[in-house]
């Protein structure tokens, strides 16, 4: 029993630490960067059309470095990024904020205190590690916050960043689709081996929320043709109703 138990937790980081599909949702000017492993924080990069650089998400441990060699893929570099979108704010989506400082952020306005640290996130483990080694953040005014309040589409030439609000796993969760490509951040999980569903427990402020806004997520998605939704984790899966089911489930 003890030596299950000393090849099971390896065994769990590894399947937490594996990313599914990635190389679908990439091409010469996207680029999907996981950080921090086995935690795989991802970090989505993006050129547009007309040259625009924009990142979803800052990643977690090493997402510096990370961000510099993921967005040399697509020919761009750190300093070069006008726009960051973040899903929420928890620890480790936020890391990489100092490399791209210039660019304006945005998120949905119930996020912004959280990315200041102006309030506390409500789940434990976010509670520890502000108590243990302070806000990951920036201090308010470091860096040009863009926040919104509704569902709201970001034109950049011909392409879009549309943001759809999922409050619950955070107040300010936010999911964007781009080019076919839902990024939900964490208000949809893939827990080890278990299959897709809401945020983890553990992690999210307020669970019937977080269900709550996933049905009225895919709703809101119908118009709209969504080919990949990715979690923050860099796990992606065809949204076809099967799919979606399990998620509500």
């Amino acid at each position: 029993m003890r030596i299950a138990r000393l090849f099971a937790v390896p065994l769990l980081l590894a399947l937490a630490g594996c990313t599914l599909n990635l190389p679908r949702v990439e091409g010469p000017d996207r680029n999907a960067i996981p950080t921090a492993w086995p935690w795989e924080s991802l970090i989505y990069a993006a050129r547009t059309a007309d040259g625009h650089v924009f990142v979803v998400d800052l990643g977690w441990h090493g997402a510096a470095d990370a961000l510099e060699h993921g967005l040399a893929r697509i020919g761009a570099r750190p300093e070069e990024v006008t726009d960051v979108f973040l899903t929420h704010s928890h620890r480790d989506h936020v890391q990489g904020w100092t490399a791209v400082r210039q660019a304006r952020f945005h998120m949905a306005q119930a996020e912004v205190p959280l990315f200041l640290g102006q309030v506390r996130h409500a789940d434990l483990p976010s509670r520890v590690s502000a108590a243990a080694v302070g806000d990951p953040g920036p201090w308010s005014g470091e860096v040009a916050v863009r926040p919104f309040s509704r569902d709201t589409v970001f034109a950049f030439g011909a392409d879009t960043v549309r943001a759809f609000l999922v409050p619950g796993h955070t107040a300010g969760s936010t999911a964007y689709l781009y080019r076919g490509v839902l990024l939900a951040g964490d208000a949809i999980s893939r827990p080890y081996h278990t299959g897709y569903g809401p945020g983890m427990g553990i992690f999210t402020a307020d669970r019937a929320a977080g269900r709550a806004s996933l049905a009225s997520l895919f709703e809101r998605l119908r118009p709209y043709d969504v080919q990949w939704v990715c979690t923050a984790h860099g796990k992606c899966a065809r949204p076809d109703e099967r799919f979606i089911r399990k998620v509500l489930r």
